[in-house]
C-alpha cells in the first residue's frame, strides 16, 4: 500500500504540471469527520483520473485535515451539511473568498468549499457507487470474481445476491471496506464528478463519456510518512511561494497564478529537476518525508551512485535527455479527445504527435544511456525503469509517427498532415488538390475566349474555396456593389454572386458547377481522409497510453532523485546515516538557507536522544528510563543573547533532520539520524484575521499540540515560548511545558528550547535530570568600546553551559534606540536585580530628564 497519493502541484503553484497541453488538473475532496474525531477523506485528480481513497483516522482533529489540505492541495472541497462546526469554520476560513483571494493565507492551497446533503457521504450509496464502477480498475481479480459471478447460482435472487458479493469482494482487493467515512466521501466525489458532467456536457455529446472518468483506485494512509502541518512548514521555510503582484492573477487555479517559489528549502533543489513531473516528484517528497528505512536509505544510495566521478559526464547526458521528456498525461488526455495540438497560435511544434516523438525518442536513448551508469544496475530507480519501461512498444509509437505525420507540411498548414506513401487514395486526392492551379489556369483561358472584350480585363482569376467549390472572381464596382462584369453576353449561363472580399466579387458559373460536378471538394475530401488516418494513428498509439504514462513517471523519478544529487554538489551536503536508535548526532552542522545569504556561516554540531520506550525497539538495543544510558541528552536548552543565532540553530538541526527522511544529502559534515515521526514546532506565530485567537492563544495551541502528540520519536522545537504573557506567567508555562517532557522518562521526545526566562534556572525551578542539557551562544562583550557595534561581538558558535544575560540593552543600541532610553533601561534592571522598589524609583529622575 502506497503511503500517500501525488498532490495537484509537483512543484511550485506556478506552472508545475502544465506546461504539456491546456488540461486543467483539478483536485476534487470530501471530507468527513465524526464527533470522535474520525476523520476520513477521499479526493480524485483529474489529469490522473485517479480517485484516492484515505483509511479513517481515528481520535485525529484540525491539524490532520490541515496536512491533508496541504499534501492534496484541493480545487474544491465537499463537505455536508451536518459537518461539526469546527471543521467547517476552518474550512470556510481558508476558502476562496468573492474575490478569488484565500482569507486564511498560509501555505494551504486555495479551493471552493461545497457544502452538500449527508446523504451523499452515506457509506452504503458510496461503496455501491464504487463497486459499480469499470471492472477494468480492479485488474485481473475483477475476471476472476466475475466469472465466479456468472458461474453462480441460476436463480435470480440468487443471481443477485452472488454478483453483489462478487463486486464487493472485488471491492475490497483495492480498499479497506472497514473505512466508511471514506468511503462515504468517495460517494460524495463520485456525485459531484456525475453533477459536472451534467453540468458542463450536452446529453448526447461524446467527450461527456470520456469526461470525470475514474481509471484507477489507490488507498493511501498517513502512517508511513513523517508527520508535518503547516506550522512545521512555515517556521522552517520548507515550502514557500510569491503571489503575483496582480490579483487577477490569483486563483483557485494555481497553476495559472505566475505564482513562484520563494526562498525556501524545496526551492534551492526544484530548480535542478529537469522535468515537470520530477519537479512535481521533488514537491512530493519535500511535503511527505518518508518514515519507511528502506525507502531513506535506496535514496540515499541512489544519490551516492549518481555523484561517483566516472558517473558525471554520462550524468550530464542524461539531464540533458531529461528536458526532451514532457509529463505525458496531459498528452494523452488531449490525443484521446481528438485534440492534435494546443492552439492553432502553438501549432505543430507543441502539438501532440511532435511531443510524442521527442519523448519516444527521449525515453529510448535514456534506457541506452542509464546502462552506462557505473554501480547503477542494483538500484531499485534503474530496475524499475529496466523493467517497467516498454521500450519496443515506446519505439513502435515514434516509429509509427515519423513514418505517418509529415511535420514540415503541418507547420505550414496549421494542421496535422500525412506523408506521402501512407495512403494510395489520400495521395491520389494530393495529387489532384496540389494540380488545381493548372486545371483553373486553363478554366480561366476558356472563360477570357467566351467573353466579351470589354470583360476580359476586368476577370481576376478563377479559384477554389474549400467547402464553396470554384468561382470566378472579378473587379468590384464600388457604386454598384457588384462585379463590374456578371456574365454579360454568355448564352445560357447565369452567375450568382457569392461574396465580396479585398475589392473583388466572387461568382458561381455554369463553368464553375461543372467543375464542381467533377471535382467535388478535393481539400475537403484530403482533409476528411487524413483526418481518418490520424484518428486511426490515435487509436493504436492509445494502445500504448500505459506504456507511455509509466516511462513518464519513471523518468519523473529519476529526475527527482538525480535533482537531489545535484542539490548535493551545489551546496556541498554529505550523506547522513539513517538508524533505528532514537538519537541525533550532528557534526558541523549548517542552516542551508542561512548560509547562502550571510558572508559566512559557523557550523554547530546536536548530539541528542530521545527516550528507548519501555521496551526494545527492532534494531535497537534495551536502555534504562530516566535519562540514564541516553547516546545524548534528551532536552538541550538554549540561552544566550538576542540575534546571536539561537532560532536559526534550532531551525536547522530540524532541517538536517527533515532533509535526511526526504532522501536527500544534509547540510552538515557528518550525521546519524534517528528516524523520527514527527517535527513539531512552537517558533512563529501565523495570525491572521480570518482567526479570533489573539497570538498568545495560538502559541499556546502550537505548544497544545505538541505535548498531546508528541512521540519519543519525535523532535519538538519551542522557541520563546510564553513571551506573549507576563514574565511570571510566561516563565510559569514555560517550566511546566519543560518540565512535562522531562517527566515522560522512557517516553520523551527530543526536544531543543531557546529561551529568554533566566529565572527558571536561576532559582532551580526546573528539576534536575540527567537528560537535561544546557548550551548558549558564544558573545564576546566589551562595555567599554566606544562604539555600540563594538560592544556585542557574536561569535555564533554554540557552547556547553548557560548564559547569565540577554544583553537586550547592547541589542536596543545596536538596533538604533535611543541612548537615554537605553540607559534609562538599564538603570531599571540594575534595581530589579537588587530586588529596589521600582515604584519610587519611576517617581524620580525620569520626569526630571534622567
Amino acid at each position: 500500500m502506497p503511503s500517500l497519493p501525488p498532490s495537484r502541484h509537483g512543484g511550485s503553484p506556478a506552472n508545475e504540471n502544465q506546461d504539456d497541453g491546456d488540461i486543467v488538473n483539478e483536485v476534487i475532496m470530501a471530507i468527513e469527520m465524526k464527533d470522535n474525531n474520525t476523520v476520513g477523506c477521499a479526493y480524485y485528480i483529474t489529469a490522473e483520473e485517479t480517485l484516492y481513497l484515505q483509511e479513517d483516522i481515528p481520535m485525529a482533529g484540525i491539524e490532520i485535515i490541515e496536512t491533508l489540505l496541504l499534501q492534496a492541495q484541493p480545487t474544491t472541497v465537499i463537505i455536508n451539511n451536518r459537518a461539526p462546526a469546527k471543521m467547517a469554520d476552518y474550512l470556510e476560513a481558508q476558502a476562496q473568498d468573492i474575490e478569488g483571494s484565500t482569507v486564511g493565507g498560509g501555505v494551504n492551497g486555495v479551493h471552493i468549499l461545497r457544502t452538500v446533503g449527508a446523504s451523499d457521504f452515506n457509506p452504503s450509496n458510496g461503496q455501491q457507487k464504487l463497486a459499480g464502477l469499470d471492472s477494468k480498475i480492479f485488474g485481473e481479480q475483477s475476471t476472476i470474481l466475475t466469472a465466479v459471478a456468472e458461474a453462480g447460482d441460476d436463480d435470480e435472487v440468487g443471481e443477485t445476491d452472488t454478483t453483489k458479493q462478487s463486486k464487493l469482494m472485488r471491492l475490497s482487493t483495492v480498499i479497506n471496506l472497514e473505512s466508511r467515512l471514506s468511503i462515504g466521501c468517495a460517494g460524495a466525489v463520485l456525485n459531484e464528478l456525475q453533477r459536472r458532467r451534467v453540468v458542463e456536457f450536452l446529453p448526447d455529446d461524446p467527450s461527456g463519456e470520456l469526461a470525470f472518468c475514474v481509471k484507477r483506485i489507490t488507498m493511501f494512509r498517513l502512517g508511513n510518512s513523517m508527520f508535518v502541518n503547516a506550522d512545521t512548514l512555515v517556521s522552517l521555510q520548507i515550502l514557500g511561494s510569491e503571489h503575483h503582484p496582480n490579483s487577477q492573477m490569483q486563483g483557485p487555479d494555481k497553476s495559472k497564478q505566475g505564482a513562484k517559489e520563494d526562498l525556501s528549502v524545496y526551492g534551492l533543489v526544484k530548480d535542478m529537476a529537469c522535468t515537470s513531473q520530477g519537479r512535481a516528484r521533488l514537491r512530493q517528497m519535500f511535503l511527505r518525508p518518508s518514515n519507511d528505512l528502506d525507502l531513506i536509505r535506496e535514496r540515499h544510495r541512489s544519490i551516492t551512485v549518481f555523484l561517483r566521478p566516472e558517473n558525471g559526464a554520462v550524468l550530464e547526458d542524461i539531464t540533458r535527455m531529461l528536458r526532451k521528456v514532457k509529463d505525458i498525461k496531459g498528452t494523452i488526455a488531449n490525443l484521446s479527445k481528438g485534440v492534435h495540438q494546443t492552439t492553432r497560435v502553438q501549432g505543430v511544434k507543441s502539438g501532440v504527435w511532435l511531443t510524442l516523438l521527442r519523448f519516444a525518442h527521449a525515453v529510448i536513448e535514456l534506457c541506452g544511456l542509464i546502462h552506462n551508469l557505473t554501480g547503477a544496475q542494483s538500484l531499485d530507480i534503474i530496475s524499475k525503469i529496466m523493467t517497467g519501461t516498454n521500450a519496443r512498444g515506446i519505439r513502435d509509437v515514434g516509429e509509427m509517427i515519423s513514418r505517418e505525420i509529415d511535420f514540415e507540411r503541418s507547420a505550414e498548414a496549421q494542421r496535422t498532415t500525412v506523408k506521402w506513401g501512407i495512403n494510395a487514395e489520400l495521395d491520389e486526392l494530393k495529387h489532384l488538390f496540389d494540380g488545381l492551379e493548372d486545371i483553373l489556369a486553363q478554366v480561366r483561358v476558356r472563360l477570357v475566349q467566351v467573353m466579351p472584350d470589354w470583360a476580359r480585363e476586368h476577370l481576376v482569376n478563377c479559384i477554389f474555396y474549400p467547402q464553396l467549390g470554384f468561382l470566378v472572381a472579378v473587379n468590384l464596382d464600388a457604386q454598384t456593389g457588384k462585379g463590374v462584369y456578371q456574365g454579360e453576353g454568355l448564352a445560357d449561363d447565369d452567375w450568382v454572386m457569392m461574396f465580396t472580399n479585398d475589392g473583388l466579387v466572387l461568382y458561381k458559373t455554369r463553368m464553375m458547377s461543372e467543375l464542381d460536378a467533377t471535382y467535388g471538394d478535393p481539400y475537403g475530401q484530403l482533409v476528411d481522409r487524413e483526418i481518418e488516418i490520424v484518428h486511426k494513428l490515435g487509436v493504436r498509439v492509445l494502445e500504448q497510453a500505459e506504456s507511455l504514462t509509466t516511462a513518464s513517471d519513471l523518468f519523473g523519478e529519476l529526475d527527482s532523485l538525480i535533482a537531489l544529487a545535484l542539490a548535493a554538489v551545489k551546496y556541498h551536503w554529505t550523506a547522513p546515516k539513517m538508524t533505528m536508535e532514537n538519537t541525533i548526532d550532528i557534526r558541523d552542522g549548517r542552516h542551508p538557507l542561512q548560509e547562502l545569504v550571510v558572508s559566512s556561516f559557523i557550523d554547530n554540531g546536536c548530539q541528542i536522544s530521545g527516550g528507548h520506550g519501555k521496551e526494545a525497539q527492532p534494531g535497537e538495543e534495551p536502555q534504562p528510563s530516566q535519562g540514564k544510558g541516553l547516546l545524548g541528552p534528551s532536552m538541550l536548552i538554549l540561552t544566550g543573547p538576542n540575534h546571536s543565532g539561537k532560532s536559526v540553530y534550532l531551525k536547522q538541526v530540524a532541517l538536517i533532520v527533515y532533509l535526511a527522511h526526504v532522501g536527500s544529502y544534509v547540510p552538515a559534515d557528518n550525521a546519524v539520524i534517528g528516524l523520527t515521526d514527527k517535527i513539531l514546532t512552537r517558533i512563529s506565530t501565523r495570525e491572521s484575521m480570518a482567526r479570533s485567537e489573539s497570538a498568545f492563544a495560538i502559541d499556546l495551541r502550537q505548544a497544545a499540540f505538541s505535548i498531546n502528540h508528541a512521540t519519543r520519536r519525535s523532535l519538538v522545537l519551542i522557541d520563546e515560548f510564553g513571551k506573549g504573557t507576563n514574565a511570571t506567567d510566561g516563565a510559569g508555562l514555560m517550566t511546566a511545558l519543560l518540565d512535562h517532557f522531562l517527566s515522560l522518562d522512557a517516553d520523551r521526545p527530543k526536544v531543543l528550547v531557546a529561551t529568554h526566562f533566566h529565572e527558571i534556572f536561576e532559582n532551580d525551578f526546573l528539576t534536575e535530570d540527567r537528560g537535561l542539557a544546557f548550551a548558549h551562544m558564544e558573545v564576546r562583550v566589551d562595555a567599554g568600546a566606544a562604539a555600540a557595534d563594538d560592544q556585542v561581538t557574536y561569535l555564533f558558535r554554540l557552547m556547553p553551559g548557560r548564559s547569565t544575560s540577554s544583553y537586550g540593552c547592547r541589542c536596543a543600541v545596536m538596533n538604533g534606540v535611543d541612548d537615554a532610553v537605553v540607559e534609562r533601561a538599564e538603570a531599571l534592571a540594575l534595581l530589579l536585580a537588587r530586588n529596589e522598589d521600582l515604584q519610587a524609583a519611576s517617581s524620580t529622575g525620569w520626569g526630571e530628564g534622567g
